[in-house]
């Protein structure tokens, strides 16, 4: 009681703190929400936010269009996909801005000319081929009037195809907008000409940077912070990461494997007295029965003289025997001589509900009109005949080939067509039934027979236990709760003999890291906030492996900082030291040339021909600024020594040959005009503009 009444005492106080409890809890979700809808958005370009949703359903709708065309996509393949959707979404944004700013559209009009217009576009030509070689307008039309009665899935397909189309046109007349805008005045035209083929010759003495010993050459601080400063504008990046990382593989142990082949050499007596082999197999194997026939180039060596050598039949068991990574038995079910290849020609008579028809005549009519075609076949001795009727009534594409299938592979075609040309001779013809309607076959020709054999597999995959899972689970959690800092990571991966793997200039687009099939994961731990440099990971689960990773370089987006610079260009760095000694070295010999040829190793030449243009000097490589410094001398003017790319030069006794004088540029415009436009084809204008704006790319957030 006395309980009871505290509590009546304090009940006020208790429902202000529930109150208050029950707010924060109402504001904590709020503030939640609001987080994660800031945090939904996947892009931002130049401003503009593009929500994680409207990616996805994009994505989405590609890995349906695959599925739909029977394509497995691999989880490798989808990050590729979700990449590739997000650089077309930031593509589309740009663009979209500059047709709207140049004043370009396509109308519905002109949409609708594009799909059946005399000039149609030629995605459509590709979708309704016509027997001319253009587009079936009959079929287009057909198609857009029957488009209301098509499932959604069919009409939501051609929604996607008509943007598609309409976006095509949209890039193509921008295209040409810009192309048609490109142009090069007189004067510019001649200086163009001018470097192309005003020419130089010289005498030269060179000395070579690789005469110079790289272990005489000191690089201090002050020339890596001057090269720095003098080419950062070469180093720019995008955001990037650098791991290492050290994969501890779940793999089959010897128990396991152990384990496998025991399980089929416990089959092998129920599998050798099974009576329908066919449901043994694809009750107990982890392959399921084929019933293609096949030669001895079609098996491996393991079995190929057990099948084809010793005379065995069928009923005959072989195995266990190893094959990749399973065990195996192999049974003979049946063995046959039987030729390889065959050709034959048919026509089709398809009927409604036949397997790919748009028939609209009934089976018994199908099979009513294929018989009097071979009644009328049968009666003549025009060669010509079959391919005649077959043009005009067959429902198959080979039509075009007066019925020719062309050779195909014992196999390949549908089972009762197959037989048919294997088991009956060259001129043979008959009415043969398949789904995919009546065939008024003949048969052409055939390799000669070989032994074949119809094969049964029982094949048990080597797998992972789950101990040991468990096992290498254990180590890799074991070593990754011992090893939290860079030291102590990088320590006991030399006490254990462990590999250490590094994946250097990580972006967030990176789907392929070695030894990791499926590493997004890693990806997204490398460029979450939270990760600092020389953070080690706990450790990640990833499709059979464990990865223990620590971020080693953060780059952010802009210039890469110096010490990353010096380490990419340190042999640019050194060559720019060994210039300067070189030039020092020439310099103490004043104009002595056989000195500096017999003592330094410097090389006494000539080059010739040297255009502004190539920017190569002889055999000495790229070496633009000499070139230039070349072509701005005068006829017995001597400069040096100067440094350049690969050497240091003199260069004396200069000759400069003037090219003809002309008023014709029009090989210059046309050259110039093809590289402009090729720069428009090739995505330079999708470059110039990302390269104007900030986008923010919030993908590792998502996937």
């Amino acid at each position: 009681m006395a309980a009871i009444e505290k509590i009546r005492k304090h009940s006020k106080l208790l429902i202000v703190i529930i109150g208050v409890a029950l707010l924060a809890f109402v504001l904590e979700d709020l503030f939640q929400s609001m987080g994660r809808s800031r945090e939904n958005i996947i892009l931002v370009v130049d401003g503009d936010k593009i929500p994680y949703q409207d990616f996805e359903d994009q994505v989405d709708k590609t890995l349906e269009n695959y599925k739909s065309n029977g394509t497995n996509v691999t989880s490798e393949q989808t990050i590729a996909i979700r990449n590739n959707t997000l650089e077309q979404m930031i593509e589309d944004n740009l663009m979209t801005k500059e047709y709207e700013a140049a004043g370009i559209n396509v109308s519905a009009e002109e949409l609708y000319d594009q799909f059946t217009g005399e000039n149609p576009h030629q995605w459509v030509a590709q979708s309704f081929p016509g027997a001319d070689g253009g587009v079936d307008r009959e079929m287009v039309n057909n198609y857009l009037q029957n488009l209301n009665n098509l499932p959604l899935e069919y009409r939501s397909r051609w929604a996607d195809f008509e943007r598609s189309v309409k976006q095509d046109r949209l890039q193509n007349k921008f295209n040409n907008l810009l192309k048609a805008s490109y142009f090069v005045p007189s004067q510019l035209a001649a200086k163009y000409y001018a470097n192309k083929n005003t020419k130089a010759s010289a005498d030269i003495v060179a000395l070579r940077y690789n005469n110079i010993a790289d272990s005489t050459v000191v690089v201090t601080d002050k020339d890596t912070k001057a090269y720095y400063e003098e080419n950062k504008y070469r180093y720019e990046t995008d955001e990037r990461r650098d791991i290492e990382y050290v994969v501890f593989e779940v793999k089959p142990s010897l128990q396991d494997r152990q384990d496998a082949l025991a399980y089929v050499r416990d089959m092998r007596e129920e599998f050798a007295n099974a009576e329908n082999v066919v449901n043994f197999v694809n009750a107990n194997s982890d392959k399921h029965y084929d019933s293609t026939w096949v030669g001895r180039k079609d098996v491996s060596q393991e079995i190929e003289s057990k099948i084809f050598d010793e005379g065995n039949e069928a009923g005959f068991v072989f195995g266990p025997y190893e094959e990749g990574e399973s065990f195996n038995l192999v049974r003979i079910v049946e063995m046959q001589s039987r030729p390889d290849s065959l050709r034959a020609s048919h026509i089709l008579i398809s009927y409604a509900g036949a397997a790919n028809s748009d028939a609209t005549i009934t089976k018994e009519e199908a099979k009513a009109k294929a018989d009097s075609l071979f009644a009328v076949l049968k009666g003549s001795k025009d060669e010509e005949l079959f391919g005649e009727l077959a043009k005009q009534f067959s429902s198959c594409p080979s039509k075009e080939k007066g019925g020719d299938l062309e050779w195909f592979t014992d196999g390949t075609m549908v089972t009762p067509f197959n037989e048919y040309v294997v088991n009956n001779p060259v001129g043979s013809m008959d009415v043969i039934e398949t789904v995919f309607g009546y065939h008024v076959v003949k048969v052409t020709d055939k390799t000669a027979a070989q032994p074949k054999a119809r094969l049964a597999y029982l094949q048990h995959e080597i797998t992972t236990s789950t101990a040991t899972h468990q096992d290498v689970l254990a180590v890799a959690s074991k070593f990754a709760a011992e090893n939290k800092t860079i030291d102590q990571f990088n320590a006991a991966i030399e006490e254990q003999g462990l590999t250490k793997r590094s994946m250097p200039r990580m972006n967030v687009a990176t789907y392929q890291i070695p030894g990791i099939d499926n590493p997004r994961e890693i990806v997204r731990w490398a460029f979450n906030d939270k990760t600092k440099l020389n953070d080690v990971n706990s450790f990640f689960d990833l499709d059979n492996v464990f990865v223990v990773a620590a971020l080693t370089s953060i780059v952010k987006e802009g210039y890469a900082p110096m010490d990353i610079v010096a380490e990419q260009a340190k042999y640019a760095i050194m060559n720019k030291v060994k210039g300067q000694m070189a030039v020092d070295k020439m310099k103490a010999f004043g104009d002595d040339v056989n000195r500096m040829v017999s003592e330094l190793g410097a090389e006494s030449t000539t080059v010739s021909d040297i255009t502004i243009d190539s920017r190569v000097l002889g055999n000495f490589g790229v070496e633009a600024d000499i070139v230039g410094t070349l072509l701005g001398m005068k006829e017995g003017e001597q400069v040096g020594p100067v440094a350049g790319n690969t050497s240091a030069f003199i260069i004396k006794n200069v000759k400069i040959s003037e090219p003809e004088p002309t008023s014709d540029y029009s090989n210059i415009y046309s050259e110039k005009v093809s590289q402009f436009n090729n720069k428009v084809l090739n995505g330079s204008v999708v470059s110039a503009l990302r390269n104007k704006i900030e986008i923010k790319d919030n993908r590792s957030k998502f996937y």
